[in-house]
């Protein structure tokens, strides 16, 4: 059951900061802010390139990019990953727009 601070997203393309595709994650979520101006996502993912290029990310550039219809995108200045359980936790400071 989804948590009520949690928005889903449904399924995203992630991109690094040169714009090199990283993947696709079946499922983001973006969870309300615990911190300051941090957003932060839970994603699930079964690509193994992906899950290595997110768990590995410390404060870099990072741009997801809804694969459906047209809904929340999102572009981090800078962003951080790491596991958590099945799930990859991303945090870091979007872009202003």
């Amino acid at each position: 059951m989804q948590n009520p601070s949690e928005t889903s997203v449904g399924g995203a393309r992630f991109f690094d900061g040169s714009g090199r595709d990283l993947g696709w994650a079946t499922t983001v979520f973006r969870r309300s802010p615990l911190l300051g101006n941090l957003t932060i996502l839970d994603v699930t993912t079964t690509d193994s390139a992906l899950t290595a290029s997110l768990v590995s990310l410390d404060r870099k550039r990072l741009s997801v990019k809804r694969g459906d219809a047209p809904g929340e995108s999102y572009a981090f200045t800078w962003a951080s990953g790491y596991s958590n359980g099945s799930d990859i936790r991303i945090q870091g400071v979007l872009a202003h727009k």
